[in-house]
C-alpha cells in the first residue's frame, strides 16, 4: 500500500492514526497537493491528501472513507472498533465526531483561502467570521462533552473515533491559531490531546 500524505493536514491525520490503531503502519510518501504533484494527480483527479492506494492498485480518498474501508475489512476482535463496542453508543460517536469534522473543515478552508487574500481581509469577512465561529464553538461544544470521550484509561485503550477527531481538531488549532485571541480555552480537550499522546498513533502524526 501507499499513503499519499503530507505533514500538516488533519485530514491525512485522522486517517493516519485510523491505520496506525487497526495494525496499518504505511510511512507516507510526501506530496504537495499544491504542487500539482503527479504522483497525487494520477491517483486523485482531486490532487488531495489523504490518499491512500491499495496493494491492488485502487485508490481510496477523503479520510472518513479510508476509516470506512478500515471499519469494513479490519474488524474485531482482531481489531477494534473506532465507532465503539457498544451499537447504542454509535450515534453519539458519530455526532461527537461531526462536530470536530465540522470545525477542521472551517480551519482548513480559512488557511487556504488566505492562501490568496491577505488574513485580515478574509477573516474580517462575513464568510471568515462565520467559519471562526464554527471554529470556537466546535471547540466549545466538544469542550462540554470531553468527559464522554476520556471515560477510562484513554492512553491505554483504542480511541473511538470522536476522540480521534476532537483531539486533531485540538491539536491542528493549536499548530494554525495558537497565537489568537479568540481562540477559546479548553482545558479538557487539552488534557484529552495529552493523555492519548502517549499512544504511538497520535504521537507520531503530530502536525509540524
Amino acid at each position: 500500500m501507499k499513503l499519499l500524505a503530507n505533514t500538516t493536514s488533519p485530514f491525512v491525520r485522522i486517517a493516519r492514526i485510523a491505520m496506525i490503531e487497526k495494525g496499518l503502519e504505511i510511512e507516507p510518501t510526501l506530496v504537495d497537493p499544491w504542487a500539482d504533484d503527479a504522483r497525487l494527480r494520477e491517483a486523485n483527479a482531486a490532487t488531495r491528501v489523504p490518499t491512500l492506494v491499495l496493494d491492488n492498485g485502487i485508490p481510496l480518498t477523503e479520510s472518513l472513507l479510508i476509516v470506512q474501508w478500515l471499519e469494513a475489512t479490519r474488524t474485531a476482535p482482531q481489531w477494534p472498533s473506532l465507532l465503539g463496542a457498544d451499537p447504542k453508543r454509535i450515534a453519539d460517536v458519530l455526532a461527537r465526531a461531526g462536530i470536530a469534522l465540522g470545525a477542521i473543515e472551517a480551519s482548513v478552508h480559512t488557511i487556504i483561502t488566505r492562501k490568496v487574500t491577505a488574513p485580515v481581509l478574509f477573516d474580517e469577512t462575513p464568510v471568515g467570521l462565520r467559519r471562526r465561529r464554527t471554529m470556537v464553538e466546535g471547540m466549545q461544544r466538544l469542550e462540554a462533552v470531553a468527559a464522554e470521550m476520556s471515560d477510562g484509561n484513554v492512553a491505554q485503550k483504542a480511541p473511538g473515533l470522536d476522540t480521534i477527531c476532537a483531539v486533531v481538531l485540538f491539536d491542528y488549532q493549536q499548530f494554525r491559531y495558537g497565537d489568537q485571541p479568540w481562540l477559546p480555552s479548553t482545558p479538557k480537550l487539552k488534557a484529552l490531546s495529552e493523555a492519548v499522546r502517549a499512544r504511538a498513533s497520535f504521537a507520531q502524526t503530530l502536525p509540524r
